[in-house]
């Protein structure tokens, strides 16, 4: 093989390898607390469907909202429990990859009525955000849907009604289950046995 011969094949794979680098997906190196606060929408939550084009470069994605840590003031929509998500078609433009009735840690930007997110901001399949999960815990909810409030994340939330609560409205259940409702139960028994004991005296 001729030296041009040779020269131009190296060139020619450099010029692909140096194309492919520029085309891949290049994310800041931020931290946990750093991908909360740039949000604006942080929930967990199951795809829904199958994912439809949302535009010439873009994917979307509805999700079943499972809990929400941040954005609920500022994207009220998702107390409804269903958002759409989007994100760009290829992993390489930051796409992240939607999978069907796979759960997911979402940090998203409002777009509108829907939510954008890349895999720069964070989002990623739950099971692979243990780290984040255990800050956000610290955290705190600010709404959970039913069946998340025994999940895995806190085993203080146990709302047995369908829908999206806040946390007040979880306790508040709670309370109404374990303390007023056994308590306005047990007060009719107890004061018809007193009456009966007292009319036998």
């Amino acid at each position: 093989m001729q030296l041009k011969t040779r020269l131009l094949i190296i060139f020619s794979i450099g010029i692909i390898g140096f194309l492919g680098t520029a085309y891949a997906c290049l994310c800041d190196d931020l931290t946990i607390e750093q991908r909360i606060n740039q949000a604006d929408v942080v929930f967990s939550g199951t795809i829904s469907g199958d994912t439809w084009n949302f535009s010439e470069d873009s994917i979307a994605a509805g999700f079943d909202v499972r809990a929400v840590w941040k954005g609920s003031d500022s994207f009220p929509l998702i107390e409804n429990g269903h958002v759409i998500v989007i994100t760009a078609k290829v992993t390489t433009a930051c796409g992240v990859t939607f999978i069907k009735d796979k759960e997911y840690l979402i940090y998203a930007k409002i777009d509108g009525d829907n939510l954008q997110t890349t895999t720069c901001d964070g989002s990623w399949f739950l099971d692979g955000r243990n780290g984040d999960v255990e800050i956000l815990k610290n955290m705190g909810f600010t709404h959970v849907f039913v069946d998340a409030c025994e999940n895995k994340y806190s085993s203080s939330y146990d709302c047995k009604s369908p829908g999206l609560h806040s946390v007040e409205e979880c306790e508040f259940g709670k309370l109404v289950r374990n303390i007023f409702l056994p308590v306005g139960i047990a007060l009719p028994i107890v004061g018809v046995t007193v009456f009966f004991l007292w009319r036998k005296k």
